[in-house]
């Protein structure tokens, strides 16, 4: 949890932003490689990483945040420390604000990253949660069904409640809807919570400290998150498939029809125009 962000996260969303790279280009997913699967950092050094190598991502990701936020960003208080010595600053200047500054940023690193580790990951893990074999359509009856059973809330509803989660205790509006306000997932939650209710959908929500001994029991092996069961989701992405079917041919349909309507109303103004011409 320490370190999360450094050895797991921005590998991994790296990864993602390398595989759009790939998707935009035509570039095919080289064989055998596992496009789906979460990178390690010791698979990263060992050099068993498809996407990149170690010094691409330090060049890249790594090393920017590194020198900018931990050695550039406290430079001032090197002319803080100068200010204050004055006349004996030439010999008398040792830094010791500067790196008290660098000091106090790797510790915040240190809290911030416990910090988001607890308000992400716990709403993702546990044993009422549920993994899938197969992927689905993005926003496909399956894309919808899977953002509410696949991830938990927090408690919400104040935005003191709220800014002290960062707004992650959002987490099934935020997969729902990953482009909405945070102001919106307050708005969206109840309705989201009752829709489910309606439909026998469950709808979980947890203090945070919960969720987090449930992932503690994961990491462990104590407990494992659930299969969802495979006639179901095929059944499901069967739907989906028709329903897409349906969709699109309703779409051609009634884009067949604006066609036709404007060249109903084209031979009529041709027709009178004609007219139009015929009598003068």
């Amino acid at each position: 949890a320490l370190t999360w962000k450094w050895f797991y996260y921005a590998p991994n969303t790296y990864k993602e932003l390398k595989l759009a790279q790939w998707r935009k280009e035509g570039r095919p997913v080289p064989p055998g490689v596992d496009a789906d699967g979460s990178l390690s950092f010791v698979t990263i050094l060992r050099g068993k990483n498809a996407f990149f190598n170690i010094w691409e991502l330090f060049y890249v990701v790594m090393g920017p945040y590194l020198i900018i936020h931990f050695f550039l960003t406290p430079l001032p208080f090197l002319l803080l420390e100068y200010y204050y010595l004055g006349s004996a600053a030439a010999t008398a200047l040792t830094g010791v604000y500067y790196w008290t500054a660098v000091q106090n940023l790797f510790y915040a690193e240190l809290l911030t990253n416990v910090h988001a580790f607890v308000a992400v990951a716990p709403n993702h893990a546990g044993d009422d949660m549920y993994r899938f074999q197969k992927p689905c359509r993005p926003f496909s009856g399956s894309f919808y069904l899977r953002q509410v059973i696949a991830s938990v809330d927090f408690h919400y509803g104040n935005d003191v409640v709220d800014t002290l989660h960062g707004f992650l205790n959002y987490q099934i509006e935020h997969h729902l809807w990953p482009n909405l306000s945070m102001l919106s997932y307050q708005k969206a939650a109840p309705l989201v919570k009752d829709i489910c209710a309606k439909h026998g959908v469950p709808y979980i929500q947890q203090p945070v400290w919960t969720r987090v001994l449930q992932t503690a029991n994961i990491m462990v092996g104590r407990i494992s998150m659930r299969h969802f069961p495979q006639d179901y989701e095929t059944k499901f992405l069967q739907l989906d498939a028709q329903t897409e079917k349906e969709r699109l041919s309703a779409f051609h349909q009634k884009r067949n029809n604006n066609n036709n309507n404007n060249k109903e109303k084209e031979a009529e103004e041709e027709k009178k125009e004609g007219e139009h011409v015929q009598s003068s």
